[in-house]
Parts: structure tokens; sequence; C-alpha cells
């Protein structure tokens, strides 16, 4: 079986002043479904960085929702878990806000963009990526803010790309990391990105092991 270390959302309460952390269902039912134990990380914890290592995932990934800066307690639990799995060579997938959050962490920026929310469309990947997606295939979109090709960490490689040249998939080359801009857990999403968090998690996103 294998363990996704699950980051969450900072959510207010209906008819509650009352922040809270949260995950969609979605998640929950995909991991459900797959055989997969999700494992959730609180965002108001003393050390994230040694819940995650007691969790002992096989992966953490950086859920979606929102945008950076919308919570400041989630932005820095997402940067300690990131950097402490980098040191720790612990596999992670960056999912839309994530893969955003992953690119600034890494010295990248963001741009805005428009008709990027609840418009599927296809992005094309690097030959690297072939075997898992192919050269080209649908994703669902739910996102305002983008990275751009200037936009991209130098500690990063572009994967995938829309027809404007949007970064959508990204890597880095050295490390079990790696980051899309859409939603695995959602309607629309290609069913290779399961194979894709597979490979993170054995550490054979390519012919060899990282």
């Amino acid at each position: 079986m294998m363990r996704i270390a699950l980051t969450l959302r900072v959510t207010n309460a209906h008819d509650y002043d009352e922040p809270r952390d949260s995950i969609s269902h979605d998640w929950l039912r995909q991991a459900a479904s797959r055989n997969i134990q999700p494992l959730l990380i609180p965002n108001i914890t003393s050390s994230p960085e040694q819940y995650m290592k007691d969790l002992d995932p096989d992966l953490l990934i950086l859920t979606g929702g929102g945008d950076a800066g919308d919570s400041a307690e989630r932005d820095l639990t997402e940067e300690l878990l990131f950097k402490s799995a980098l040191e720790g060579n612990i596999p992670v997938l960056g999912v839309c806000r994530g893969l955003q959050r992953i690119n600034q962490i890494l010295e990248g920026s963001l741009v805005p963009i428009e008709g990027h929310v609840r418009n599927d469309h296809a992005v094309s990947f690097a030959p690297e990526w072939h075997d898992i997606y192919g050269p080209e295939t649908m994703v669902n979109s739910y996102h305002n803010i983008a990275i751009g090709p200037g936009e991209l960490s130098p500690s990063l490689c572009a994967a995938g790309t829309d027809a404007d040249g949007m970064i959508e998939a990204a890597y880095m080359p050295e490390h079990p990391v790696a980051g899309i801009m859409w939603h695995p857990e959602r309607a629309g999403a290609p069913e290779a990105d399961w194979v894709l968090m597979q490979r993170l998690a054995t550490r054979t996103l390519f012919k060899t092991k990282v």
C-alpha cells in the first residue's frame, strides 16, 4: 500500500469564525479506490518537518486549492515540508497551487492568467514524459495563477506546456520532485497521473532511479 502525505487547505467554517484545515473528499475517495493510505498534515504544528518524518510517507503531495499568499500558515508549512523533503530525499508532487509554491520556493515567479478555470485543455509533453502521458493529453484546469516560460525556476525543467506555452508540468532533474497544474483527484484528469505518483514514490520517474 502506497502511503501519501497530503497537505491541507485553510478554509473558513460556515457560520463560524473558525479557520479549519480541510481536504476535498475527492482525494480521500481516490485514495480508498486505489489502495492508498492518505496521511494528512495539519498547518498548525510546531514542527511539520518532524511530523512528516514520523509519518514516513512514500510521497508528499502539496495539494491544490486557493492561491499562494491566501494563508501564511499554509505557505510556511508547505515551504518547511518541501525543503525537508528535498533534504531527506522524500518524493514530492505539487498539484496546481502545489507546483506554484514549489516554483516560488525555488525562486521562480508567477503570473495571472485568464480562461483556465473550469476549462479542460490539451497539454503537450516533453519526450521524457511520453511514456507516462504520451505526446499530448487533455487535462482539467482550475487556476488563475500560472507559470510562464520566463517565470520557471532555474532548478526546474518544463515537462508540459499548453497551447500558449505556459508551464503545465515541471520536474527537478536531480530529485524525485515534479508538479502538475491540473487536479488528479478531480474529474477530467488523466489516469496517467497515478502512474506519475507511483514513479515518484519508487524514484523511477525516468529510466534510472533518482
